[in-house]
């Protein structure tokens, strides 16, 4: 059976309605909602999968994780869909290759949503299968929890590429890889996970991400609280230093960008970046690139074609870990990117950023923020489509949407000027 889920994905049809219903999850739970309300009304599409036979994979060519035998882990139904089948025996039937299968207990039978209730003396335990910017949407409310009730215990799950970040917030007092064991569950009084609050709620259109999770989790905070704050490991500013003085850059007195997001359809193409970093570049700015280690050459060969080529600089070889792209971001004077992570962790820093946004509108990521500002794409027909996909729209040639390409460069560098100039 084949089905579509907000529009993102198709899940496969070894998906079928019998694990559907002993993960308890009923088949229309991947429709949009109206409202968070109502998405309370529904159980997360989170599952509790048993192992069969022990599992080795890889998250984003990070590191290797291992599911043993015996043991349930709670995750995403993308994340069983990944791995429930062992490939690596091809020749076997279907049914005698799967890895995972329903775990006898059900996850909505677990889950404790947390709503604002008092934490003093509880624990809370918080996942999110997202990226860095939903763990950045989170962490000003476990701030605030911290702070208000001081005895309370905060533990955090996420993929393990994001953790080094995270390790450096007082806030959370335990890391756990996703997945995870189902005794963290037991063991946790109070339990929020995010799955739909963005991809799934039509509210995710018109109110900002940050309204969005702390209304979740029944705090409703400020806007002006509704800021990230961190502040880059020491260590790895020494060694971000370093490289700057190698590369021949002086801390801030250059612009960190990064030009693509995990999601290719909030993605411009390349030609549209060689036009925008020219203009910067003839304007005299320095411009360091960053990216995952494994598109480093792909980013010398786009600072190839550069008509200033000499004023651009490819970060991407050391990036080995979030740690890193804080702090080199800390020394920046200014970020620029898409819908991405860069410009949150900017926010965080303290420094200044600026957002090029097509998909989503701007303010639905960046209205908290007091030193950022966006610009969205000159409307086509289907702009702002709010879609969340891994895959291309229909409005896409050559391998990237097609919205971006009538970007309104000149108001791009009045607003990149005066935010770098304030």
């Amino acid at each position: 059976m084949m089905f579509r889920t907000h529009e993102r994905e198709i899940l496969p049809k070894d998906l079928t309605k019998t694990e559907l219903m002993d993960f308890g999850i009923p088949i229309n739970n991947f429709e949009t909602v109206s409202t968070l309300e109502d998405l309370k009304k529904t159980p997360p599409n989170i599952i509790v999968a048993y192992c069969k036979t022990p599992v080795e994979f890889i998250q984003n060519y990070f590191e290797k994780q291992t599911l043993k035998k015996k043991v349930k882990y709670v995750m995403g139904i993308t994340t069983y869909l990944q791995i429930h089948y062992d490939t690596r025996h091809q020749y076997h039937k279907k049914s005698d290759a799967k890895i995972l299968k329903p775990a006898p207990i059900q996850f909505k039978k677990i889950y404790r949503h947390y709503n604002g209730q008092d934490l003093s003396d509880k624990t809370l335990l918080i996942f999110r299968s997202g990226g860095i910017g939903d763990l950045l949407f989170i962490q000003p409310n476990l701030i605030y929890l911290k702070e208000k009730y001081p005895t309370c215990t905060i533990k955090l799950a996420c993929s393990p590429q994001y953790q080094s970040m995270v390790y450096e917030w007082d806030c959370v007092d335990e890391i756990l890889d996703l997945p995870f064991t189902d005794n963290h569950l037991l063991l946790s009084e109070y339990h929020c996970v995010f799955e739909g609050v963005i991809e799934r709620c039509k509210e995710s259109e018109t109110i900002n991400a940050y309204n969005l999770f702390t209304n979740w989790m029944g705090l409703n905070l400020p806007d002006n609280l509704l800021v990230p704050k961190q502040k880059p490991n020491e260590e790895s500013i020494e060694e971000c230093k370093k490289i700057l003085r190698e590369l021949n850059i002086e801390e801030k007195n250059f612009i960190i960008v990064q030009m693509r997001s995990s999601s290719p359809i909030r993605n411009p193409r390349p030609t549209i970046w060689k036009k925008l970093i020219d203009i910067l570049t003839l304007k005299g700015y320095n411009i360091l690139l960053t990216d995952s280690p494994h598109k480093t050459s792909d980013i010398d060969k786009f600072i190839s074609t550069l008509d200033n080529k000499e004023k651009v600089k490819n970060f991407c070889q050391y990036s080995e870990t979030i740690s890193k792209t804080i702090a080199i971001t800390s020394l920046a004077k200014l970020a620029i990117s898409v819908d991405s992570s860069l410009i949150h962790i900017a926010e965080s820093l303290g420094i200044k950023s600026f957002g090029i946004f097509g998909s989503f509108l701007g303010r639905t990521r960046l209205s908290t923020y007091k030193n950022s500002d966006w610009i969205d794409v000159q409307k086509k027909e289907c702009a702002p489509c709010f879609k969340h996909s891994k895959m291309l729209c229909g409005n896409s040639s050559f391998g990237y949407v097609n919205c971006f390409d009538n970007l309104n460069y000149d108001e791009c560098i009045e607003k990149i000027e005066r935010l770098y100039n304030s």
